[in-house]
């Protein structure tokens, strides 16, 4: 999203954006409209997210990397118009690094990346990570944290057998027709390699976007 104007004083700033009528994907997706949400808008909003990281992650100037990347700082135009906020608070860093120094972890719960407990590093595979967790709530219809389990780390561990990936993914939606569950389940083994424990086996978001488009 492209700020409209910004007010300054003594002790704050504010930025002002033009309206997104449909609010934040978090309050769409996990509110009363959630079930309305079908399978060809969610697909849409998640190449449309992926298309948006891989231009900030290619940017020409050095990667953009977002400090805070979750389905709250997404918003809709309309239910197949994303638009990532919050890309004020972006580091423009060392494009042969891949990493920007924070002084605290930065994220919400639920989307920060195990490594950034010791490195304190914003990286290119950390943004990745919370787009995958982004990815898991759209298949599994579920929030980032749920008493107590972050999503990603649930879904990790009841992913083990093959056999069982439709457990994973939102029932309303993947019984729809078996094309739609089989594409579900294409973006699914996508999402796993987005949130994997290791970082260095995360990949690269035009690899994201590119797998993401041939599951259509």
């Amino acid at each position: 999203m492209t700020p409209l104007a910004y007010v300054l004083t003594v002790d704050s700033a504010y930025l002002f954006y033009e309206y997104a009528q449909k609010g934040t994907l978090f309050d769409i997706l996990h509110g009363s409209l959630g079930s309305a949400l079908d399978w060809a808008s969610r697909y849409s909003i998640a190449v449309g997210i992926a298309q948006g990281l891989a231009f900030l992650h290619g940017h020409t100037s050095g990667p953009v990397l977002l400090l805070d990347l979750s389905s709250k700082s997404i918003m809709l135009k309309s239910v197949k118009e994303p638009q990532i906020g919050d890309i004020e608070l972006y580091k423009v860093i060392d494009p042969s690094k891949s990493t920007g120094s924070v002084s605290t972890v930065a994220g919400s719960v639920g989307y920060i990346p195990p490594e950034y407990a010791y490195t304190m590093r914003v990286t290119m595979a950390g943004n990745v990570y919370s787009f995958g967790v982004i990815l898991l709530e759209l298949l599994t219809g579920k929030p980032p944290v749920s008493e107590g389990t972050e999503l990603a780390r649930w879904v990790l561990n009841n992913t083990a057998q093959r056999d069982k990936w439709d457990r994973i993914l939102d029932f309303s939606i993947s019984r729809t027709s078996l094309a739609v569950r089989n594409q579900m389940l294409a973006v699914l083994k996508v999402a796993l390699g987005c949130v994997s424990v290791v970082p260095e086996a995360r990949p690269k978001m035009k690899s994201v976007l590119r797998m993401l488009l041939n599951a259509r």
